[in-house]
């Protein structure tokens, strides 16, 4: 098996006293989180953007990782930015599951957490649970209607979270087929990131760093009753805020509304340093 490319990124000065670790979502890549980086960088913010163990490679990359695994790359990633006095974690999707779990972790190495379309639950884990000891792939696009402009939309932009600069016919019939069968999600590693959902899940009450939560109403990937659910079960979180969107999909950071995201991440790291300096 090749050794996994790094496609980490570190971003900003050096010499500051605040930095962020931010973690992407599952089967994603640290390009989710590149213009949130950059954005942060230009604020004076050190950035480091993780690549999870499994990811940005192949569907049998993922496959073969394990939830212990991707904890331990946020752990090494969290340890490269030991020398900053303020340490926050971003997260996207699974990534703000790792982040709230960094959280309980290190209550106080982490000065703060902002989770961007963070799941609680899914409605169908149930079902993979069972399904992981007969099936080893799950083919996502397989039900959808590639004819409409949205949804060509969406696997465009999922495209070009690996290659940034790909295109799509999507009036080759070959072309579609070609697609529906090369998008595969690994049901052992879907598995892995329900049973680390259910045990960050149960730690939610121990987190105590000021928590960011960002949502979108229109997200089709993780409910938006998640959003309320982990505002209520983050008890312990002190200060903490729901901030919702009203257009994006669940990539957030890269929707119609990233600017609106990165303001808000830069504003919430900056006014939580402000407040700890009092």
């Amino acid at each position: 098996m090749a050794p996994q490319q790094d496609i980490s990124f570190f971003l900003g000065p050096e010499e500051t006293d605040t930095a962020c670790l931010l973690i992407h979502g599952f089967s994603g890549s640290p390009e989710e989180m590149r213009g949130l980086g950059e954005a942060l960088a230009t604020q004076g913010i050190r950035v480091c953007g993780v690549l999870l163990v499994g990811h940005g490679g192949t569907p049998e990359d993922l496959h073969r990782s394990t939830r212990k695994q991707w904890i331990a790359s946020v752990e090494n990633g969290l340890a490269q930015l030991s020398r900053y006095r303020y340490v926050f974690v971003a997260g996207l999707s699974m990534g703000g599951v790792l982040s709230l779990l960094m959280a309980s972790a290190h209550p106080e190495r982490i000065a703060g957490v902002i989770a961007l379309s963070t799941p609680t639950r899914f409605a169908r884990a149930w079902q993979v649970k069972i399904a992981r000891f007969f099936i080893k792939w799950y083919y996502p696009l397989m039900a959808l209607d590639l004819s409409k402009p949205k949804v060509q939309e969406m696997v465009l932009q999922q495209a070009r979270f690996h290659n940034p600069d790909a295109t799509i016919d999507f009036s080759d019939p070959q072309v579609v087929t070609a697609i529906k069968r090369s998008v595969r999600l690994s049901i052992s590693a879907l598995n892995e990131l329900f049973s680390l959902l259910d045990e960050v899940r149960s730690r939610l009450g121990t987190v105590r760093s000021p928590l960011l939560i960002i949502q979108s109403k229109r997200d089709q990937t993780v409910m938006p009753a998640c959003a309320e659910e982990l505002f209520r079960l983050t008890t312990s979180a002190t200060p903490k805020s729901l901030h919702w969107l009203e257009r994006s999909d669940h990539v957030i950071t890269m929707g119609s509304e990233q600017e609106e995201v990165f303001k808000l991440v830069a504003s919430f790291i900056h006014s939580t340093v402000q407040a700890q300096h009092l």
